[in-house]
């Protein structure tokens, strides 16, 4: 489609040049080969009588005409996915849809999975494709191209809404046989330490965080990419590793671990979920919110926002 001259189907090949600065990456992204996107790159520049992006060594750089189309290209898609593209009408036992959705391991076992067997009876026809948390998830958000994104609420975004789901407490896990009864500061400081840290940003956890502020003699001795992964990392060993409670317990039925108390004073985790503004009348999205909301009021009480 044309619109005064300039194809349409060449605004979403902008945005995602502008974006990765990447004829290569772009076209990971659309799922077009590299010819085809710098087919697209070279009609643009016709167009917009501007070449848009340079080659600078080994990577691209935006000219300033490219800079100025960037925000603009971003709005129109972004209210084109949300107020175009999406029904204003949704009945679950019958749509068909794919819900794409940011959530850490945690946040998956502790509420999505829940959720997505019960949706698997009374609507059979819905998908999910999950994200792990990374810097390019979190654009994406900004980009309307997921539906939900959990988080901590330390770490959401905070133009976009959200709501809070429940909270949890960071506790310290050992394996069963490794002889520790409590736990002090001077001896979690001493111990050797699993953390986990996501994506391909290597991003910290929340108590990764706080502990690297208030135990920086703490000894790091495995970085996993996933909090399941802590569990299995300390069984057999003398390390420990911090976790959320909710999670620690899930894994305690099945791996020989001890769970104690942090010896170090943590926030409390106040988990979250959010979506992009224009996604508010998606009666999908808030559907299947509601029916998060709900399996988190199945959780302990000692989970129950004040």
């Amino acid at each position: 489609m044309r619109f005064e001259g300039l194809d349409l189907n060449l605004l979403t090949a902008l945005d995602a040049l502008l974006a990765t600065r990447s004829v290569s990456a772009a076209a990971k992204r659309l799922h077009l080969s590299q010819p085809g996107v710098t087919a697209a790159l070279r009609r643009l520049r016709e167009y917009f009588g501007d070449e848009l992006l340079v080659q600078s060594g080994r990577q691209m750089l935006v000219t300033p005409r490219a800079q100025e189309l960037a925000k603009h290209v971003r709005h129109v898609l972004v209210h084109i996915r949300a107020e175009i593209l999406t029904a204003n009408q949704f009945d679950p036992a019958n749509a068909k849809r794919t819900f794409s959705v940011v959530a850490s391991d945690y946040a998956y076992t502790i509420v999505l999975a829940g959720v997505i067997a019960e949706l698997a009876r009374v609507a059979p026809g819905i998908n999910f494709e999950i994200f792990q948390p990374s810097n390019a998830a979190i654009e994406a958000l900004g980009r309307a191209e997921v539906d939900l994104v959990f988080s901590v609420s330390t770490h959401r975004v905070r133009r976009h809404p959200y709501r809070e789901l429940f909270c949890d407490q960071d506790v310290v896990i050992t394996w069963r046989d490794a002889g520790y009864t409590t736990i002090d500061r001077r001896t979690f400081a001493k111990a050797g330490h699993v953390v986990a840290r996501f994506g391909p940003d290597r991003q910290p956890s929340l108590p990764d965080i706080a502990l690297a502020r208030e135990v920086p003699e703490r000894r790091i001795e495995i970085v996993v990419p996933t909090f399941a992964a802590l569990p299995q990392s300390v069984v057999g060993t003398q390390r420990m590793a911090t976790l959320h409670r909710l999670y620690a317990e899930h894994f305690a039925q099945t791996f020989p671990i001890s769970i104690h108390p942090c010896p170090v004073p943590l926030p409390q985790v106040v988990e979250t979920v959010q979506w992009h503004e224009l996604r508010g009348p998606d009666p999908a999205a808030q559907w299947l919110l509601d029916r998060i909301v709900q399996h988190c009021s199945t959780l302990p009480e000692q989970t129950r926002l004040s």
